[in-house]
């Protein structure tokens, strides 16, 4: 083949290349795209997130649980319910405190909810109910707490002649039953610190009609310790 032929060959495939240089990059780009849609959209779907451990998601199941028995109404109304509600929250607990330190402060974490889910549904109901009534509503909730006080008073004398003795943190996520007022009071101040403004004010006056209510009765400050 002469000099000339190759040249004349080289260049028709150099001409046949360019015309189709951007038909093909419009291609590439197309698939890339596609494929950026595509994983986008299964890691939505979850499927390249990490498995969650069979331990996390019992406890989470059981948290689910207790917030669905329990959390209507602000919370348990007999001693019977709250005899139950002690005993689910007592095992949560152990299942926490049983599982390895990282995944024990992913629980802690991400705990919680069912213990702010009953004191909000608190706040609604009282807010919720008509100026005349507010009074009625907080008497319930305040026999609500003496109810639950007793109940876990009654599950500490228990797991102590047990020779448990532990302390209670509340089923993972709730106020230390067993610690200091500081300690509860930290654990309030941390609940109300990742709430709006708005619900912080209606928090403070809930509180103060609370407090003030349980002072009329004769009753400490505070609730159930």
């Amino acid at each position: 083949m002469s000099m000339a032929t190759f040249g004349s060959a080289g260049a028709g495939r150099d001409r046949n290349t360019d015309d189709a240089g951007p038909g093909a990059w419009r291609w590439i780009l197309a698939a890339v795209v596609l494929a950026v849609l595509g994983l986008l959209i299964a890691w939505f779907a979850g499927w390249f997130r990490p498995a969650t451990d069979p331990r996390v998601a019992e406890i989470r199941a059981l948290q689910e649980e207790a917030r669905a028995k329990f959390a209507a109404n602000g919370g348990p109304s007999t001693m019977a319910e709250a005899t139950a509600f002690v005993a689910s929250t007592n095992a949560i607990r152990e299942k926490i405190e049983a599982l390895p330190e990282p995944l024990r402060r992913q629980v802690e974490q991400q705990g919680g909810g069912m213990m702010r889910g009953m004191f909000g549904g608190r706040i609604d109901a009282y807010f919720a109910a008509p100026p005349a009534k507010r009074q009625a509503e907080l008497d319930r909730q305040i026999d609500q707490e003496e109810i639950m006080r007793k109940a876990f008073e009654a599950g500490s004398a228990v797991a102590n002649a047990a020779g448990g003795g532990r302390r209670d943190s509340g089923g993972g996520g709730g106020p230390p039953r067993d610690g200091s007022q500081d300690d509860r009071n930290r654990w309030r101040k941390n609940m109300i610190d990742r709430t709006s403004p708005e619900e912080r004010a209606r928090y403070a006056e809930y509180r103060r009609a609370m407090e003030e209510r349980r002072e009329k009765r004769g009753l400490p400050s505070g609730g159930p310790r």
